[in-house]
């Protein structure tokens, strides 16, 4: 029985609280632990203690007993490999950074041997937690697994990947932070630990459904307050308690498809990576210098790769500042590889795919590895076209990082944000609800099926909706951009450029929306059409190698940062300058526009300018390779002679420059180089052929002669129309100009009297004898007859009708033409309906009559509006007062007769006027209305009882009108009696009168009722500064925030502390002072929502004397006349804290309350010191009892052990340890001694060692309880040697003690174990 105690007081360790940051429990407190049985059960505390609770021979069986037990801290413990392993628990998040150096892979089934995703779960990415779903053995990998959520992603891990945490022992996680303009995804380090960084990404504006707060999610999709909930509802399958059940959150940037086309421009993008990104020029060398980078100036062809392969110019972006670290990596500057192709994890920079530019790094991104890979729906890769998430999306099989697609969303909004918000719901996106669904051609089940959409939750573009077949009861279906890259008759196309022209339709049953597109249903094609976007662009590649040309200025022209030419640079290009041409862009018509080229020979930068100024010539050029250390460069002097006093420029490795001419001096090789582009200086320099760890190799390049260009669109003429072969035809030459004199007709079968469709073929040769040729398309139409746009008309009889007005005649051939009337056989004096017949003729005599219908009204007679009325006796009475009369033809009647009015003022009846109108026609009417003349009424007060607040400033007139029928307002309104005391809750009376000018007075009682005002409770922050003990009173200093309203001192806050005694639920209420002065204000206090809180501070002062005896819980209130906040006092900050105070009437000592959620501070207020604690104030003593009962002469024996951290026990220091037994009721107090062994059961060891002996931690005694009178008490141990600790006794083990009891002096004892105070244990004398 001994051994079985030794065991289980080892494994259950110490009760004591540690501060967060002063220990984090992980592995390493457990890892070598024994087991109670092949699998144990334990509550982890808090902490750090460790309590078994069940032992069991099966890991099902122990899993069972975990679950059905239902305590959020139960684990179930095993062995794996020797070491002691968490198998399960209640409620866990799991650390996946246990291996950072290797890769972590999910399956979606414990049983299944091939991976869905796979996960770098080390610290570097961010996700290193998720949430335990369950945990099981696999029979196909031999081992345990558990079921993790992280990253949107819920399946199996193997035992050898992750650390499951205890939901008690989470110091920090994964979380979410909403503000009122943005959402930011938080990543940890490690959850065992706490964490205060700021690592994360924002990855969008704020969602709607969403409040300013922070919050807790493993998908990314729905939200929760806690992460208890969370993992809860996680375990049950569903979301039944996130604050945003019933809104599902999807990141716009996240779920956006690669194939769309963002609406900013390539200058745009340029604008924002030198402008925002801060990057002033091209990566030089072999490693990006400061304010340098790989991504300068490559806006455009971020641009082209949209337009050309059909993906989104930002996502491609966004991508790429990802992988290429904002285009300075080492895999961006020496592989020109700005996404990271082919680095895999093992080998990133060996592996990695080179590109001959980095532009064609782009474009081989956008068409290999999206359109054709990644987004190519009949590739394994795909998982819909949008990054999604490690469920769904590119981030599944892309990248290795968790929250890789949350760091392109990143990227794209900070574009997005700083450029207006321009992109975000651009479009309308939806996802599919179900998998294996078919994309047709049609919106009938029968259509084409295009491709399938293998999983639920593939993303969508949604650019319209039509009518079709039903599918599950919904004719509607949906028009989606096509992620298959297909022909106009929808067949795929297996390689270059995406059509955006063909979309494809599936069933609305299947699709949901996930946000407002704010342009409705919109096209990718609808997106502005900037200048460049026909633009194609010669990148001068041979296969691998580069090829690119040498030009020589013909005018001096500037230099631009677009191919377009739009946005000038402060620099130009002189006439007569060698220039190396890197790139060429042609526009629709394949005419080259504009020229990329050298613009700073020693920093290897490249700027655009126009064609023409630019004539490419026959030359050698160089290529530059320096292989020496640091960021490579080779000098250029003013004379062949390798000295640095002639050092005028350089170049870096991989740059190009014009070899101009060849020089041997001295045995070396010198190439002659041009230098100065810009100025009159240094126009060129002298650069050694080779040198040691330098060498330049030399090529020729002969001028391309350029085919010439025609420039001839198709053309549509009208059946008889003569035709001009050239007109509007063109052609130019690169190198010869503007060849349209020379353009010849080689073919032509145009029948401008026949339709049909002829070809016309056009040929043009230039100085060189290099010849061009082109056909066209002419459709001769059919000449079409001319459309007469008349509608029926109506005329009031008499009235003039103009046959003409608003008939017209149009013809598609000639215009507008001219109408005339045919035949009309209206007749204006007789109702009744006739015709009118019009005609039109074309240029080509081609007539077309249309005949309507005109309705002739017959003239009405006049209306006159007079309705009954009442008058009061007395009034004047005016006859045409809102009398009115109108004539359907002719509007307003403004003359209206009296014929009779018999009305009397002064003396009530009823009586007649009759009215009479004519109109201009002689059309007349007559209208007899009743005036009643009543007597006159009294007046009425507007005013109702009231409801006022204590102190409320009370004006009875306030609100009060009065109102006669006869007068109107009477604003002469008497307050005759007011009882109103704003300072007395009541209720009172108040009564007014009024009078009117005919002498009637009218009398109004209400109550008005004064009551307290109940302020709306909001949410609040408490802060412990410290708790001091000064002159026999507690000195408490920190702060209390109101949230949601500005705490500062525009706004009035009233502070107070609360003592609530814990038995009788009774309070005391202490005032305390805000502090009002800035420089007294310890530090500043943090605001979420971005409301002020900085004078949240308060002093408070407790004098112990006024409060009565009791055990007492803190509270802190702050208020102003509206709002309140209320919280626990607690110092989970572990600052300042005094252990007691002694006054002179009362004392107390003062502990954290650990037993309690809330670890609130607990005084014990009696009239004296139960002890004089000068122990720590962070920890509390440890008591654990091993033997409790009544021996056979009915003493009570007690085994056991009390310790603290910074006492000293050893054998030689004095020990005094007592036991006391407290009456609940009225304090009475009975002391006994307890004594001290040193040959305790075994030796106690705290979680964080003081390096003091514990030697003398035990106690063995019999105590005498003859004495005690009858009652309930609680019973408390005092250990006293270096310092003097105080505990009460508890029972922690599930024990019971109903058993221990016995009777003396007609006196039974027993004990009970009281469960809402910690568990601690009473006796009870009766």
């Amino acid at each position: 029985m001994k051994k079985l105690w030794l065991l289980t007081s080892i494994l259950i360790g110490c009760f004591l609280f540690y501060p967060k940051d002063t220990l984090a429990f992980s592995s390493s407190n457990y890892q070598y632990k024994s087991l109670c049985g092949n699998y144990e059960v334990a509550g982890m505390h808090s902490d750090g203690e460790i309590d078994p609770v069940a032992c069991l021979n099966t890991f099902e069986e122990a899993q069972a007993w975990m679950k059905n037990n239902g305590a959020d801290d139960l684990v179930v413990f095993g062995k794996v490999s020797g070491k002691t392993k968490i198998l399960d628990a209640n409620v866990a998040l799991v650390d996946l950074s246990v291996n950072p150096e290797t890769l972590t892979y999910f399956y979606t089934d414990k049983e299944k041997t091939s991976s869905y995703t796979y996960m770098d779960t080390g610290s570097l990415y961010g996700g290193v937690d998720g949430a335990l779903i369950d945990a099981s053995y696999s029979n196909a990998h031999g081992r345990f697994m558990i079921k993790v959520k992280i990253g949107n992603f819920t399946g199996w891990i193997l035992d050898s990947t992750y650390e499951i945490v205890p939901i008690t022992w989470v110091k920090s996680s994964s979380s979410y932070t909403v503000t009122n303009e943005d959402i930011k995804h938080n990543y940890v380090n490690k959850i065992q630990e706490t964490y205060n960084g700021s690592r994360g990404s924002v990855i969008g504006p704020k969602p709607d459904m969403l409040s300013p707060g922070t919050y807790y999610s493993y998908d990314g999709k729905y939200f929760y307050k806690d992460r208890k909930t969370m993992i809860k509802d996680y375990k049950n399958g569903n979301y039944n308690n996130a604050v945003n059940k019933n809104n599902e959150y999807y990141n716009y940037y996240m779920y956006l498809s690669n194939h769309t086309r963002t609406s900013y421009s390539s200058q745009n993008i340029d604008e924002y990576i030198r402008n925002n990104m801060g990057i002033s020029m091209d990566a030089y060398g072999n490693k990006a210098e400061s304010g340098a980078s790989r991504l300068y100036g490559k806006g455009i062809f971020y641009y082209y790769a949209q337009e050309k392969y059909g993906v989104n110019a930002l996502l491609s972006l966004s991508l790429s500042r990802n992988e290429s670290g904002n285009g300075t990596s080492n895999l961006a500057v020496n592989k020109n590889n700005g996404f990271g192709l082919n680095a895999v994890d093992s080998n990133p920079y060996g592996s990695a795919s080179q590109y001959v530019t980095y532009a064609h790094s782009i474009l081989g991104y956008a068409s290999d590895w999206i359109t054709y890979g990644y987004a190519h729906p009949r590739d394994w890769r795909y998982f819909g076209p949008q990054f999604g998430d490690k469920w769904i999306g590119m981030n599944v099989k892309y990248a290795s990082d968790t929250y890789w697609s949350e760091k392109m969303a990143s990227h794209y909004y900070a574009f997005d944000k700083a450029k207006g918000l321009q992109d975000y719901n651009y479009y309308q996106l939806g996802v599919m609800t179900k998998g294996a669904v078919w994309a047709r051609s049609n919106a009938k089940n029968s259509a084409k099926g295009v491709y399938q959409y293998p999983e639920a939750e593939d993303g969508v573009v949604i650019v319209g909706e039509k009518q079709g077949d039903s599918v599950e009861g919904n004719t509607t279906w949906y028009e989606v951009v096509s992620d298959l890259n297909i022909d106009n008759n929808y067949n795929e196309i297996t390689s270059g450029d995406y059509n955006w022209n063909k979309t494809v339709y599936v069933p609305a049953a299947y699709v949901k929306k996930i946000n407002k597109g704010k342009n409705g249903y919109i096209s990718p094609n609808n997106v502005t059409q900037y200048q460049d976007r026909d633009y194609e662009y010669d990148l001068y590649a041979e296969g691998t190698s580069y090829k690119p040309r040498v030009g020589k200025s013909t005018k001096d022209t500037d230099f631009y940062y677009d191919s377009s030419l739009t946005a000038k640079k402060n620099q130009k290009l002189v006439n007569n300058r060698y220039v190396m041409v890197y790139a060429a862009a042609k526009n629709k018509d394949g005419v080259v526009t504009s020229y990329l080229v050298t613009s700073d020979y020693k920093y290897d930068q490249k700027h655009w300018v126009s064609a023409d100024s630019i004539n490419l010539v026959t030359s050698d050029y160089g290529k530059f390779s320096v292989t020496a250390s640091g960021n490579q460069y080779t000098w250029v002097n003013s004379v062949p002679e390798d000295t640095k006093a002639t050092l005028i420029s350089g170049h870096y490795t991989n740059s190009y420059a014009p070899i101009l001419e060849e020089k041997t001096v001295n045995g070396q090789k010198w190439y002659k180089v041009p230098v100065d582009i810009s100025g009159n200086t240094n126009e060129f320099g002298w650069t050694l052929a080779s040198a040691p760890n330098v060498y330049v190799e030399k090529m020729n390049i002969k001028a391309d002669n350029t085919a010439p260009v025609i420039i001839a669109s198709d053309k549509q003429i009208v059946q008889g129309t003569k035709f001009d072969y050239k007109k509007d035809v063109t052609a130019t030459d690169t190198e010869d100009g503007n060849l349209t004199n020379k353009i010849v007709v080689e073919k032509e079968t145009v029948d401008i009297d026949k339709v049909g469709e002829y070809q016309v073929t056009y040929k043009v040769t230039d100085n060189n004898n290099v010849t061009t040729t082109k056909t066209i398309t002419v459709t001769v139409t059919e000449n079409k007859k001319p459309v007469i746009n008349a509608e029926d008309k109506e005329v009031i009889q008499y009235r003039e009708l103009d046959e003409l007005k608003d008939v017209t005649a149009t013809d598609e051939e000639d215009g507008e033409i001219k109408v005339k009337v045919k035949e009309s056989t209206v007749k204006l004096e007789e109702p009744g309906i006739y015709e009118i017949t019009y005609e039109a003729t074309d240029t080509y005599n081609q007539t077309t009559t249309e005949t309507i219908k005109v309705t002739v009204i017959k003239d009405e007679a006049p209306v006159i509006d007079a309705e009954d009325k009442t008058i009061t006796q007395g009034t004047k009475f005016d006859p045409l007062e809102d009398v009115t009369a109108t004539d359907k033809e002719e509007g307003e009647i403004k003359k209206i007769e009296v014929v009779k009015n018999e009305v009397k003022e002064n003396k009530t009846g009823k009586y007649e006027v009759t009215y009479k109108v004519v109109d201009s026609y002689k059309n007349e009417t007559t209208k007899t209305i009743t005036v009643t003349v009543v007597e006159n009424q009294k007046p009425v007060i507007n005013v109702e009882d009231k409801t006022i607040y204590l102190n409320e400033k009370f004006d009875p007139l306030d609100g009060v009108t009065a109102e006669d029928p006869e007068d109107g307002k009477i604003k002469d309104i008497e307050v005759t009696t007011n009882e109103v005391n704003t300072e007395e809750v009541g209720t009172y009376k108040v009564v007014y009168k009024v009078e009117d000018s005919y002498g009637n007075v009218v009398e109004k009682e209400i109550t008005v009722t004064v009551k307290e005002k109940k302020l709306e409770e909001k949410d609040g922050t408490f802060y412990f500064h410290y708790l001091k003990e000064s002159n026999n009173k507690l000195l408490m200093q920190g702060y209390q925030t109101i949230t949601g309203i500005d705490n500062n001192l525009d706004t009035e806050i009233n502070y107070k502390v609360i003592l609530e005694n814990i038995d009788t639920g009774e309070t005391t209420e202490v005032p305390a002072t805000r502090i009002i002065k800035k420089e007294d204000i310890p530090k500043a206090v943090y605001s979420p929502d971005g409301k002020d809180y900085t004078y949240s501070w308060f002093n408070a002062e407790i004098n112990i004397n006024n409060i009565e005896n009791g055990n007492y819980k803190m509270y802190m209130e702050a208020s102003t006349n509206e709002y309140y906040s209320k919280s626990v006092i607690n110092n989970k900050t572990y600052n300042e804290q005094a252990t007691k105070v002694e006054g002179n009437k009362h004392s107390a000592i003062i502990s954290n309350n650990f037993s309690s959620q809330t670890s609130f501070v607990e005084l014990k207020v009696r009239d004296e010191l139960l002890a004089n604690k000068n122990s720590s104030y962070i920890y509390n003593q440890y008591d654990k009892y091993i033997e409790f009962n009544f021996t056979e002469d009915n003493k009570l024996h007690l085994r056991g052990n009390s310790y603290s951290y910074g006492a000293d026990l050893s054998k030689n220091q004095k020990v005094t340890r007592k036991i006391l037994f407290e009456n609940v009721d009225n304090y009475k107090l009975y002391t006994k001694n307890l004594g001290t062994i040193t040959d305790g059961n075994y030796t106690v060891v705290l979680p964080v060692n003081d390096n003091l002996d514990k030697s003398q931690a035990w106690y063995d005694n019999d105590i005498d309880m003859s004495d005690i009178e009858k009652g309930r008490y609680v019973i408390y141990i005092t250990t006293t040697s270096n310092i003097t600790d105080i505990a009460e006794m508890t029972e922690k083990l599930g024990r019971s003690l109903e058993n221990v009891k016995t009777t003396i002096n007609g006196k039974n004892y027993h004990f009970t174990i009281n469960k809402t105070r910690g568990n601690r244990i009473e006796m009870i004398v009766e």
